[in-house]
């Protein structure tokens, strides 16, 4: 296979901006074995709702842009259940192991890649509570240690992303300040930049082709907004790492990678609630996480750690009851 390699261009748009849009990577073939898995848990767990009681249409004929959405206009429990990292099929470990992302990761990241199981699948609703993501960094979420290393998200969208179905935007060159200090935002599911820490102007909306990619750093400042359309924006966010920085991987450390040390204030992964993997070494090839058998093991046996709270809050993940007070 042909490897992904990236222009000079690229590659300084990306240190200087904080953020790229690459228009084709990945062809059908590599999107469609994750749109026929989601589609094949959609139809399991709509056909168990229906039998339940909780849906009265499984709207089978609608295409897979329309389709949750149609669901969810009967009830948010579908769209619930598979919501971030819930899932972890074949096809999704085979996404996140997709030799042309991990060529676009080890242009930034090195050789020794890390990849981390802190993976998110975004169904974007129409009217569709906490569709709506708020200005926020990465790093916010993440270990303070890990702050100015680079943990790279690509933002990969199953269809078509524009502004009227909700696509990303950006405030380019944020990345190279520091991270800013974040609050709970009003719906309690997100961490969102406090009021009158975001810049007001440069903006960007980044639409990206299905097909294409949008590399964020963890400390760019970015957003999403309504969905004004009748379908699903549906993309899913992956994030890759260089093994030099703390990880939870089940890899050989080498002499100049960090290990946990409390007492030096080195955590054991940059976020370790989920699992990391190896997923591409020069020095390590035989510790490589290379089947689904062994990921799905992984995330079946791994026993997270709480991330350092370092704005002092608190948030929970999406529940029903949550999307029906709001909806």
């Amino acid at each position: 296979m042909k490897r992904v390699t990236l222009t000079d261009s690229q590659k300084s748009f990306f240190q200087e901006q904080g953020y790229l849009v690459i228009n084709k990577v990945l062809d059908s073939t590599d999107l469609e074995a994750v749109i026929d898995e989601l589609t094949s848990e959609i139809d399991k767990r709509a056909d168990q709702m229906f039998k339940d009681g909780d849906i009265s249409e499984l709207f089978e004929n609608e295409p897979f842009e329309t389709r949750l959405a149609k669901i969810s206009a009967q009830s948010p429990k579908l769209a619930v259940s598979i919501w971030n990292g819930i899932l972890h099929g074949p096809a999704i470990f085979e996404l996140i192991t997709n030799p042309k992302l991990l060529d676009v990761a080890e242009t930034f990241c090195g050789k020794e890649l890390i990849a981390s199981s802190v993976y998110r699948l975004r169904p974007k609703i129409p009217n569709f509570g906490y569709g709506e993501v708020p200005w926020h960094q990465d790093s916010g979420y993440f270990e303070p240690f890990c702050d100015n290393s680079l943990v790279l998200t690509m933002w990969i969208p199953l269809v078509d992303a524009h502004v009227e179905n909700g696509c990303m935007y950006v405030i380019p060159g944020t990345h190279k300040g520091d991270v800013v200090e974040h609050e709970m935002h009003k719906t309690g599911k997100y961490l969102s930049v406090k009021e009158g820490l975001v810049p007001k102007k440069e903006w960007v909306p980044c639409p990206v082709p299905k097909g294409g990619v949008l590399l964020l750093s963890n400390k760019v400042l970015h957003a999403s907004f309504k969905n004004s359309t009748e379908g699903v924006r549906w993309s899913m966010d992956l994030r890759y790492q260089n093994a030099s920085l703390p990880t939870n991987a089940n890899i050989t450390r080498l002499p100049y990678e960090s290990k946990e040390n409390k007492k030096a204030g080195v955590p054991s992964a940059c976020y370790p609630p989920d699992a990391d993997f190896l997923v591409r070494s020069e020095k390590r090839e035989d510790e490589i996480i290379k089947s689904y058998e062994e990921f799905k093991r992984l995330r079946r046996n791994f026993a997270g750690k709480p991330v350092t709270n370092r704005f002092n809050v608190s948030w929970k993940e999406m529940n029903v009851s949550d999307i029906e007070k709001k909806s």
